[in-house]
């Protein structure tokens, strides 16, 4: 997160003697971000049913077997991962699969919300402020994780954003501070 004054305008570092209509143009001004980096969430491979798991009662999932790495060189939404390397286990087994956990690593997630402030002195006690803020200002997506239910129509693919994401959104304010 980021918090900056611009420093122009009167009682400021450049620009301190400019006169009040100058002032209540170009002074006052604060700029604020919130940059949002982060790697990809890993997930496992299951099976969309198992015998195993039933059998024994685990509480938890099968997982297939993998043979080969989930990790691919280019990723696109039909196919975020190697699909190919998990293959099913054998008819009726109830074996459990060899596929690791988290051995599938998601989409990264890359977001910027930048905001403008100018701050109006009504009196010693009254302040306005405008406000313009701008959440996601690079508008750029950021996928959910890739189904991952070996079996499914939806094995290996994105299909929504992720849960806290949004395309870009602005809203202006006003905001009287006393």
């Amino acid at each position: 997160s980021s918090v900056y004054e611009l420093p122009i305008g009167r009682k400021r570092q450049l620009f301190g003697n400019m006169n009040r209509a100058l002032d209540g143009v170009a002074g006052g001004w604060q700029i604020n971000g919130i940059y949002t980096f982060r790697t990809g969430t890993p997930s496992s491979a299951s099976l969309s049913s198992g015998l195993a798991s039933a059998e024994v009662n685990t509480g938890s999932s099968d997982r297939p077997d993998q043979i080969a790495s989930a990790a691919l060189s280019t990723h696109t939404l039909q196919e975020y991962f190697n699909t190919a390397a998990f293959v099913a286990l054998p008819a009726g087994s109830y074996v459990f699969g060899n596929a690791g956990r988290d051995t599938i690593r998601g989409p990264s997630f890359a977001n910027l919300d930048f905001s403008m402030f100018k701050n109006f002195m009504i009196l010693e006690r009254y302040k306005l402020q405008l406000r313009g803020e701008f959440f996601n200002i690079a508008n750029h997506p950021n996928y959910g994780q890739p189904g991952t239910s070996f079996g499914t129509a939806t094995f290996g693919t994105i299909t929504a954003l992720a849960g806290n994401a949004n395309m870009r959104q602005v809203q202006i304010g006003l905001k009287l501070l006393f």
